[in-house]
């Protein structure tokens, strides 16, 4: 099998045809249509098909192991992570990821305010960063707050975030600002420009429906890739 047919498959596998994978990766339809003929063997893009497609690089590149090797990146996985407060030197292999907080406004009237690194990040391994294909320059953190979301993701838990990544995969985990909310939701693609919110814990958070245009339209942070689990 050949890497245009692995992308092929892959692409298959994700559900999505040329043009959608071509847009979501930043090429062009036909470019990515040479690379599944053959008459392109351009690695460049090949982290950020198998990002997006949901399988393994390493399968996608070299035909080795298994396309559904990796786990996916909406399966849970436990890891240790640290909020840092302190001065602790970073090790060689982590990195400091800036966090989306949701703030009062100044005014003292109880509307809020998403904002990115009001003076806390989040300790995160850059092996872990790689193995899904997001550049650091486009990871942030948060903390998921309240129950809309479990049993997947706990009141509580650290999120990772791929700001790269803001294009609406359907059932994948995004973070919205949504009227000044940090909400966390399961986002799927409706005809007319709108979306469907979806909660994990949907007997206490029905399905909502929004337009993606306007002013009170929810604005996508990034995909979710990562979060912490409790016991």
């Amino acid at each position: 099998m050949t890497i245009g047919d692995r992308v092929k498959r892959a692409r298959k596998h994700a559900g999505l045809n040329q043009r959608d994978l071509a847009k979501a990766i930043g090429i062009t339809q036909p470019s990515l249509s040479e690379l599944e003929r053959g008459e392109s063997r351009s690695s460049a893009y090949l982290i950020q098909i198998a990002t997006v497609c949901g399988i393994d690089a390493t399968w996608l590149a070299t035909g080795q192991g298994e396309m559904l090797n990796r786990p996916r990146a909406d399966e849970i996985e436990l890891h240790e992570t640290e909020v840092v407060d302190g001065d602790e030197p970073l090790r060689s292999d982590e990195i400091e990821l800036p966090c989306f907080y949701e703030v009062e406004f100044s005014a003292g009237d109880g509307s809020t305010q998403v904002v990115e690194n009001h003076g806390h990040t989040m300790r995160f391994p850059l092996s872990k960063l790689a193995k899904r294909g997001v550049s650091p320059e486009n990871a942030a953190c948060a903390t998921a707050s309240g129950t809309s979301m479990e049993p997947t993701i706990a009141d509580g838990s650290p999120i990772a975030i791929d700001k790269g990544t803001r294009y609406i995969i359907d059932g994948k985990i995004y973070a919205l600002d949504h009227g000044g909310m940090l909400r966390i939701k399961r986002l799927y693609k409706m005809p007319l420009g709108r979306v469907r919110l979806v909660s994990d814990n949907s007997d206490e958070y029905p399905e909502e429906i929004h337009s993606l245009m306007g002013p009170d339209a929810p604005k996508i942070i990034g995909r979710v890739f990562w979060w912490e689990v409790f016991d």
